[in-house]
């Protein structure tokens, strides 16, 4: 019997930036979810994630990156894999981008942590297109459903035997997150923060309704709440000036947040597949 071939897309959620070793550009680290889901099935992984990535990224845009280089369009890349359209699982998780969620509550926590290097904050607010006057391209989460529907349709074609799911993303701010020396969003931030969180979580639900034959969502909310900022054993990073300043990833998974994913993909995987 052949290996299983699994196949990732996605952003940075997914790609694992900051957990060395990594790959350039992209930030696709060794040990992100799909990279440990896959040795711990003996499967094949064509691993497609990429920090930065909108559903756009995945569907049709190229991604352009900030040392000029740029990749296709993750489902165009997809379409070269050698074996497409025998792939057993494609795993997604994306859409924060869209609707730019991490990029404003690094903002937000930039304003307090770089305060007194008003300087610096211009330039790095700048970087995350966050300065004064800048246009908003943000997604309303209508549109994020109908991204995540074409997506659906475009991998079913090119891989019409296999399970598709949505991975959720994890909890960064929970019900104990509260302000700390790693963690300046204030207590109306990180409720507008988590519903926006819940709201995303809503259109992977119903794009998956839609395509319920092949399509599953994995809840990353109930087993994640619990390793939030504030708590004992959090599965992600915060923001201090130290992180900002080094380029470090705010507000994202770590390693235990990526092994705790992918041992929970990892029991619905083997479920739909019936391993």
């Amino acid at each position: 019997m052949p290996p299983l071939h699994i196949a990732a897309l996605g952003s940075s959620f997914a790609s694992g930036p900051g957990i060395a070793p990594e790959t350039p550009p992209a930030r696709r680290s060794y040990y992100n979810y799909p990279s440990l889901i896959s040795r711990s099935l003996s499967a094949k992984l064509s691993d497609l994630s990429s920090s930065g990535a909108t559903l756009l990224n995945v569907l049709n845009e190229p991604q352009d990156y900030a040392t000029g280089e740029s990749a296709p369009p993750q489902l165009e890349a997809l379409s070269k894999v050698e074996g497409v359209e025998g792939i057993d699982l494609v795993m997604l998780t994306a859409g924060g981008n869209d609707i730019g969620m991490s990029k404003a509550m690094i903002g937000d926590a930039a304003k307090v942590v770089l305060k007194g290097d008003e300087d610096f904050l211009e330039v790095f607010l700048e970087m995350l297109g966050l300065a004064p006057g800048g246009q908003d391209a943000r997604a309303d989460f209508t549109e994020v459903e109908k991204r995540f529907v074409a997506i659906i349709d475009r991998v079913h074609a090119l891989a019409p035997k296999a399970k598709i799911l949505l991975v959720e993303y994890i909890s960064v701010l929970g019900p104990q997150t509260k302000v700390a020396d790693d963690q300046p969003l204030d207590s109306k931030q990180i409720r507008h923060y988590r519903k926006m969180a819940d709201d995303l979580a809503g259109a992977y639900a119903r794009a998956a309704e839609q395509r319920k034959e092949f399509v599953e969502v994995v809840s990353m909310k109930g087993v994640s709440d619990g390793h939030a900022l504030g708590g004992s054993e959090p599965w992600v990073t915060g923001c201090t000036e130290k992180m900002v300043k080094s380029v470090g990833v705010p507000y994202h998974p770590n390693a235990a947040g990526h092994v705790g994913v992918a041992k929970v993909v990892e029991e619905r995987v083997r479920k739909a597949l019936e391993l």
